[in-house]
């Protein structure tokens, strides 16, 4: 069997969003949430300047476990959401590795802010709209899929990997970018047992770039 060389391009980040969510090990009954008080946390320094205090709100459905407490931060390009189950921290409108090194800080401090509450799964989401840098090294990407059939005009990949180290387990998949001309749409999920730290940002993070590569992709390394 001829396994056919896949030529990997490299491609530059126009946009992506990172989001992470936090599993409890049980439901956070709403009188031990302390809800208020994460809010106020949160208000102050050192996220305080941040955080839109108008736009902080708490849905109370009943006194168990239907309640969520929702933060805006930065302008709406990110929030914060926690509710019984689970806490969730999205950051959107991200172009540079600056902006991802924020997301990663601020969303370990946000998770502090959070409480610190047994977790049962740590899911990480990464999605990122790529440009080619020549439009043939676009052309070529998808050749593999457009010569299936005339009526095919895109296409895309899908891999799933092991990640022993953490127990864990990364989706990766792509297909064409419906913003961008000569682009494709990336998206990576992770989960894991282990708790959202630094180095887990970073494993990712690396297995992603390993997953691209098999895809024919690279990304900036600045």
């Amino acid at each position: 069997m001829v396994r056919r060389v896949l030529l990997v391009r490299p491609v530059q980040i126009k946009e992506f969003s990172l989001s992470t969510s936090v599993e409890y090990e049980r439901p956070v009954a709403y009188r031990e949430a302390n809800l208020e008080e994460i809010a106020k946390a949160f208000c102050a320094p050192p996220l305080g300047t941040a955080v839109d205090p108008m736009g902080v709100n708490v849905n109370k459905q009943n006194d168990l476990f239907s309640y969520s407490l929702f933060i805006p931060l930065f302008n709406g390009a990110a929030s914060v959401t926690i509710s019984a189950q689970r806490t969730n921290v999205v950051f959107n409108r991200g172009s540079q590795k600056e902006h991802l090194d924020l997301m990663v800080d601020y969303t370990l401090r946000i998770l502090l802010l959070a409480g610190a509450r047994p977790s049962k799964q740590t899911q990480l989401s990464f999605t990122a709209h790529a440009v080619f840098e020549e439009p043939a090294h676009y052309e070529e990407h998808m050749r593999r899929f457009t010569s299936l059939s005339e009526a095919i005009l895109s296409g895309g990949t899908v891999l799933v990997s092991r990640v022993p180290e953490v127990d864990g387990v990364l989706r990766y998949a792509s297909e064409k970018s419906l913003a961008y001309e000569h682009g494709v749409f990336l998206a990576a999920s992770a989960t894991t047992p282990k708790e959202a730290a630094k180095d887990l940002f970073q494993l990712m993070a690396k297995r992603l770039e390993a997953l691209a590569s098999l895809d024919g992709i690279s990304f900036p390394k600045t």
